[in-house]
């Protein structure tokens, strides 16, 4: 046995700064571009809890904690919806025990089960909402290989088709909980960003939290953005083709058709 590994270790001796991180998703690549340099520890190694300069553990207070959570939520959802192709848009919403979030997870599960029985091939990635009254739930998903029926959608008012924003709204019968409304994601690249961007809206701070759970959940075998930290910088080189800002720095999006070469 190598008795090194053991060894405590001094941060600087295990730790490295991110100035960069590459994602390659699907359709394109993001850059993400810190305002400061933030530090990593190599693989292997983690911290038992934040410290002070001087040392001394430092509690994380419940707004750490939840800011944290819907971070790394937002992050997870986004890795997914951009890494995969999925076909409908979902809004899913309970008639009884709406106010319940642990029970409306729980039917939800039990639908999502039903269907991955039924077909293999379906996949998904959800999250929830409150409605505007704060208190009653209701989740939005990307959902691909779904092969039940799907049924046009009726306006109560005029007896005819429903349309949203020039968009065909569409019911799933064999929801059974509460109301359906689906729109069919278009077959382009841009149709299928926008499809994940749309989810990301979803997610609020003040978004439902469920007993000891992640605020999402999705489907077995879906696929993960390829990461890799300090690229090259190739992209100075190009134009971004979409470009987000936030407190924490710059995300350049770039079309995967136009940097190639640059894929890993």
């Amino acid at each position: 046995m190598n008795n090194e590994l053991y060894k405590p270790k001094a941060i600087k001796e295990i730790s490295y700064f991110v100035n960069a991180r590459q994602k390659t998703y699907k359709y394109s690549t993001e850059i993400y571009l810190p305002r400061h340099p933030y530090e990593k520890l190599e693989d292997g190694y983690e911290l038992s809890n934040r410290r002070s300069s001087s040392g001394i553990p430092v509690p994380t207070s419940a707004e750490d904690k939840e800011e944290r959570s819907k971070r790394r939520t937002y992050t997870a959802v986004k890795d997914i919806a951009l890494s995969n192709v999925f076909e409908l848009f979902a809004t899913l919403t309970f008639k009884e025990g709406r106010d319940n979030p642990d029970l409306c997870k729980q039917k939800m599960n039990g639908w999502l089960k039903r269907q991955r029985k039924q077909d293999k091939l379906f996949q998904y990635v959800i999250v929830s909402e409150f409605h505007k009254d704060g208190v009653s739930l209701h989740f939005h998903a990307l959902i691909s290989g779904y092969t039940g029926k799907l049924v046009r959608a009726i306006n109560p008012k005029t007896d005819r088709p429903l349309v949203k924003g020039r968009r065909e709204v569409y019911d799933v019968p064999n929801y059974t909980l509460g109301h359906s409304e689906v729109y069919e994601i278009g077959e382009t690249e841009e149709d299928r960003i926008k499809s994940g961007f749309y989810l990301l809206k979803y997610i609020k701070k003040d978004m439902p939290s469920f007993k000891n759970k992640k605020r999402y959940w999705s489907s077995r075998g879906l696929d993960k953005p390829v990461t890799i930290e300090n690229p090259e910088e190739w992209y100075f080189a190009f134009t971004p083709d979409h470009m987000i800002e936030s407190e924490y720095g710059k995300f350049l999006f770039f079309d995967n058709k136009r940097i190639e070469i640059f894929i890993p």
